[in-house]
């Protein structure tokens, strides 16, 4: 397990650790006293912990780029063409963060932004997997 996994691995624990004390060392007892209200945490917390799942995995980056992948030209989702780096996106820069809402939730994804000349329209690329926010307990 390298740092990364590790560091990953480190804030899940928190995640579930947190969802555990929500659940059942709540000080608002008086809150969960009903099988509904009960079920309505054990729901909120199973998504909040899904979203950060998503998000972490969305989000994971390959552990070395080569110069060639730093370099590479994304095509156009829609017509095919090469795209063009959109000019906050530019090589070496942090990639933007967007929102996107899942059937769990809202969560973030970081990806550069390019732009297609041709279409006029922005896009997204993805690594290994398609992303998307806002997980947390």
């Amino acid at each position: 397990m390298d740092g990364t996994d590790k560091a990953r691995r480190e804030r899940w624990m928190k995640q579930a650790e947190a969802a555990y004390q929500k659940m059942f060392e709540s000080e608002s007892e008086e809150e969960l006293v009903t099988l509904s209200q009960q079920e309505n945490l054990a729901v909120l917390i199973g998504k909040e912990l899904t979203t950060f799942l998503l998000e972490e995995r969305v989000n994971m980056e390959p552990v070395a780029k080569s110069r060639e992948q730093e370099a590479a030209v994304e095509c156009c989702p829609k017509c095919g063409q090469p795209g063009v780096r959109a000019s906050t996106s530019k090589a070496g820069k942090k990639p933007e963060e967007r929102f996107v809402t899942t059937r769990a939730g809202r969560i973030c994804i970081r990806r550069q932004r390019w732009r297609c000349p041709k279409c006029r329209i922005d896009f997204f690329p993805g690594g290994r997997s398609i992303g998307l926010g806002d997980g947390g307990l």
